[in-house]
């Protein structure tokens, strides 16, 4: 997957600040007033497009930051942004009232509203949608600018985020899209059992989704997980799950999927020996002759060709 890179590395000390300063999107540096630092500067960020949002890394030094009423009017700079905070602390204050968070905690951030913040030197993770986007799934997001999540609130958001930060750079643009849906999904999942504010019929539903698909993570090995289990676990009725995925058929595939993705895995790896039976009764089928004909179906090969072309090509790379 392509990437935007920024660093100060290759920059002259002194030129480092104005460097940054006039990056345009998805910098948010040009928007925001702040402060030439009294020290040394650097910032070093890498921006993924996923679809339904940006993802950036960021480690900067400590700076202030301060969006105003004409510079909002003059720019017309519409974005929603979630920061997870994983290194340093932050506070600042809205029109409404101050906030200050430290790592492993997120603040809502909305980019049409007036706001001043400080920062550590930190390394924080922004997540930014288009306003359309957000408020399809959060009516009237802008009543929780300036907002910070902590603690039970904000650790599910922060762990997805920890997991999918090693894999980006290695994954494709469709996996990308699906990431994206991951981490929307999660974050309604934190707003929802904060109860700060109430979700759409959209947003209930992804965030349904994203409750199961973690389910299938954990289960998939079960042999006995069905819809009804997973309604169970999900605590939701089995109407519920009728209603939001119009039919079940979506969620007996995932996980048809997520197995058979197990499983090609493990005939991938030259230091699992075990046999195809043993695979597959691994990973949740209770018959290898299921097994093979849902493998055969999903990858074009039978389970024993696709171990023995894995072995022959690395054999050619040695």
């Amino acid at each position: 997957m392509r990437s935007i890179d920024f660093t100060t590395n290759s920059v002259r000390p002194k030129e480092r600040y104005e460097a940054w300063r006039e990056r345009p999107w998805p910098s948010y540096a040009h928007i925001l007033r702040t402060d030439r630092p009294a020290g040394e500067f650097y910032s070093h960020s890498r921006t993924f497009h996923l679809g339904l949002l940006e993802f950036t890394d960021t480690r900067m030094a400590g700076q202030n930051y301060v969006r105003t009423d004409p510079m909002i009017q003059a720019d017309g700079f519409d974005v929603v942004t979630l920061a997870l905070v994983l290194e340093g602390r932050f506070h600042g204050e809205t029109a409404v009232s101050p906030f200050r968070g430290a790592a492993r905690s997120v603040l809502i951030g909305d980019m049409s509203l007036p706001f001043s913040q400080s920062f550590t030197n930190a390394r924080v993770i922004s997540l930014s949608f288009r306003r359309a986007t957000i408020e399809s799934l959060v009516p009237r997001v802008e009543t929780l600018h300036g907002l910070v999540l902590t603690g039970r609130d904000a650790e599910p958001l922060v762990r997805q985020v920890l997991h999918e930060l090693d894999h980006l750079g290695a994954m494709d643009d469709e996996a990308g899209l699906a990431i994206g849906e991951r981490l929307t999904g999660t974050f309604l999942s934190c707003l929802g059992q904060s109860e700060i504010c109430t979700l759409s019929e959209d947003a209930a539903k992804r965030r349904l989704w994203t409750e199961i698909r973690w389910i299938l993570e954990q289960r998939y090995r079960d042999p006995d997980l069905d819809v009804e289990r997973i309604a169970t676990l999900a605590r939701v009725s089995r109407a519920t799950l009728y209603r939001a995925f119009k039919d079940t058929n979506g969620i007996a595939a995932a996980l048809m999927a997520l197995r058979l993705r197990k499983a090609a895995a493990a005939l991938q790896d030259p230091h699992d020996r075990r046999l195809m039976a043993e695979i597959a009764y691994s990973v949740g089928f209770t018959r290898s002759d299921t097994f093979s004909s849902a493998f055969r179906a999903a990858y074009g090969c039978s389970a024993r060709e696709w171990r023995h072309q894995a072995s022959t090509s690395r054999k050619r790379e040695d």
